[in-house]
């Protein structure tokens, strides 16, 4: 992709104004407030859609005086020549040049599909032209009073490597807890001693049988009355058993009209609690990111502690750079970062207001999961109960049944006084004996069958757990994969192209710099001797710094330019002419457009195209 022009319409400071970039060495050269970072700032929104400054609002680019700003860049890609506008109202226009006349190829408002339609006709990516193409305002001032060990890490900024480890080391944390409740779940199944096989079937069966018999007989021997009188206190008991059952039914439904009304308050309690689903994920992200910000305020206020002892102290040179204190350009510093910080703050105290909220719509939620819990105990309670009587029910209507075929009625009860002297006492103590044999065994039947269900549901979640193990497994692995992708595509294209440029500026010696080494950190070796990347000289970061943007945008696929926005900004002379011939080495191989205001780059660069800008522009 190779920059013609840069256009631009209520944009900044600039109402209506054209700007030509040509091949190799583009210099926008002129004093403070002339909008320099505006044409760089123009280059990158038109691209990819957002401010080349971190968490600035798209609208805020536009002139105050329009409703609306709008950035263009017409460039050559694939030997075809190309004009994208883009608007601050989100609008993108793709142009397509054909004999000599202008076709629209692409007008459109959405955002996913404009950065699908760069990515795939251009293979623009917002966050790979931030880390590689563009180098802004002050990033090299960042980067050098950063503390040694980020500073160290500064490859896995550059590649992303760092957030693939963080996932992956969060699948690892949520594989450990799935493998704890596996355990705790084979745990609970071996302790739930269940046999498969109905051994108790068939001796109910036979005891019922029996049960039937001795009953004839003895109503035999006794006349019937003996086995009338048996039947009637047997259909107590049972009536008894029913109306205990009843009231622990009606226990259950307290507080409703019938189970009906419960189902309806579950399902109402189960709606609620899936529109809240969520929640926990929404309070960890308002806990990073109070997290972070509370980390930029206590940086921000460092900064401004330092910058403010260099005020107060009188030294006429910085003590780290030794380059000369120029107090308005540090003051001014000074304010724009108590500026961010102040910003910082009221972004922290919405976080704050926001997670009080999450956090009481979490302990809510908590409160009607424990609802639910108990309502559905409850109703399952309520069809034990039920299945319960209508078993007995039908029992007792039988045993009625039988007591209507022999005169008595649903509600007589014959006096024990007048029932016949027993003769045959054996007969009676043997159909009490069945009958507790009986009761036993069923009771062992539902005690079977609760295991089973409890059983069935055990397997049921270790089902579950093993699925997600297994999801966890292949989401790991795909990760690893992922990195080790990135190893050999993109680590080892990318220690050549380094190699180059390290050469060709002869920074170091014979210097070897190994990427995949210690966890994909880089590491650097100079005349054969392993040499630690915080021990390295202010410069020699620098340009360490800058041959990685160069040797990674050439392996990602770099559109062929680089935007540099004030290089130079708080270096002194001597890192100065470094930048300046870096900035011809860069030129030999890509189109390079350079902002400054100092004079000695614009005397080190002679012969570059010069864009001069005024503040009156």
């Amino acid at each position: 992709m190779l920059l013609e022009r840069i256009r631009l319409r209520t944009f900044g400071c600039f109402q209506q104004q054209d700007f030509d970039i040509h091949e190799g060495i583009n210099l926008i050269f002129g004093p403070n407030f002339s909008g320099k970072s505006t044409l760089v700032n123009a280059i990158f929104f038109t691209l990819t859609g957002k401010p080349i400054v971190p968490r600035v609002d798209a609208a805020a680019m536009k002139n105050p005086k329009a409703y609306s700003g709008t950035a263009g860049l017409q460039f050559i890609a694939n030997g075809e020549r190309y004009l994208l506008y883009r608007g601050t109202g989100k609008r993108v226009q793709l142009r397509s040049e054909k004999e000599s006349a202008w076709d629209v190829l692409f007008d459109d408002t959405r955002i996913r599909a404009t950065e699908s339609m760069l990515q795939e006709r251009f293979g623009i990516m917002h966050e790979q032209l931030a880390l590689t193409t563009f180098l802004r305002e002050g990033e090299i001032f960042e980067f050098l009073a950063r503390q040694s060990a980020t500073r160290r890490d500064i490859l896995h900024t550059l590649l992303g490597i760092d957030r693939l480890i963080e996932v992956r080391q969060r699948f690892i944390d949520t594989r450990r807890i799935a493998k704890r409740e596996q355990g705790r779940i084979r745990a609970h199944q071996n302790s739930l001693r269940y046999n498969p096989q109905n051994v108790n079937e068939t001796e109910i069966a036979q005891i019922e049988a029996k049960l039937k018999d001795l009953e004839n007989a003895y109503g035999a021997e006794t006349d019937d009355s003996a086995l009338i009188a048996e039947w009637v206190q047997h259909r107590d008991r049972l009536q008894k058993q029913v109306d205990t059952l009843t009231h622990q039914q009606n226990e259950a439904l307290s507080g409703f009209n019938d189970s009906a009304h419960l189902r309806q308050m579950i399902q109402t309690i189960q709606k609620a609690i899936q529109e809240n689903t969520g929640l926990e994920t929404k309070r960890e992200e308002l806990i990073q990111q109070t997290g972070r910000l509370e980390s930029e305020i206590e940086a921000l206020t460092t900064v401004c502690n330092t910058l403010r002892t260099l005020l107060e102290s009188g030294e006429q040179h910085c003590p780290t750079c030794y380059q000369e204190v120029e107090r308005e350009i540090i003051q001014r510093i000074v304010d724009e970062k108590e500026k961010e910080k102040s910003q910082r703050r009221t972004e922290l105290e919405t976080h704050n207001q926001s997670l009080e909220t999450e956090t009481k719509n979490l302990e809510s939620r908590r409160e009607l999961e424990q609802r639910l819990q108990t309502l559905q105990a409850r109703l399952t309670q309520y069809k034990q109960r039920t299945q319960d009587i209508d078993k007995i029910q039908t029992e007792l209507n039988a045993l009625s049944s039988r007591l209507s075929g022999r005169g008595i009625q649903q509600r007589e009860h014959n006096p024990s006084g007048t029932l016949t002297t027993l003769d045959k006492q054996e007969l009676k103590t043997e159909i009490d004996s069945q009958r507790k044999r009986l009761d036993k065994l069923k009771q062992e039947e539902a005690v079977r069958l609760d295991r089973l269900g409890a059983l069935q549901r055990a397997n049921s979640d270790a089902a579950k757990v093993e699925k997600t193990l297994l999801s966890l497994e292949l989401a790991c692995s795909g990760i690893d994969k992922t990195i080790e992708t990135l190893q050999q595509q993109i680590l080892k294209p990318a220690e050549d192209e380094l190699h180059h440029w390290i050469d060709k500026m002869q920074l170091f010696g014979e210097t070897r710099v190994d990427l995949q080494r210690e966890h994909l950190l880089p590491s650097l070796s100079i005349d054969g001797a392993d040499r630690s990347l915080m021990l390295l000289s202010g410069s020699e970061k620098m340009f360490l710094y800058l041959c990685f943007k160069v040797a990674l945008a050439r392996v990602l696929g770099n559109p062929g330019f680089f935007v540099l926005d004030d290089p130079t900004l708080h270096l002194d002379g001597e890192r100065k002419t470094l930048m300046v011939d870096f900035i011809r080495q860069l030129a030999e191989e890509y189109q390079v457009v350079v902002t400054s205001y100092d004079e000695d780059v614009r005397t080190g660069l002679e012969g570059a195209h010069l864009i001069e800008m005024t503040r009156e522009a």
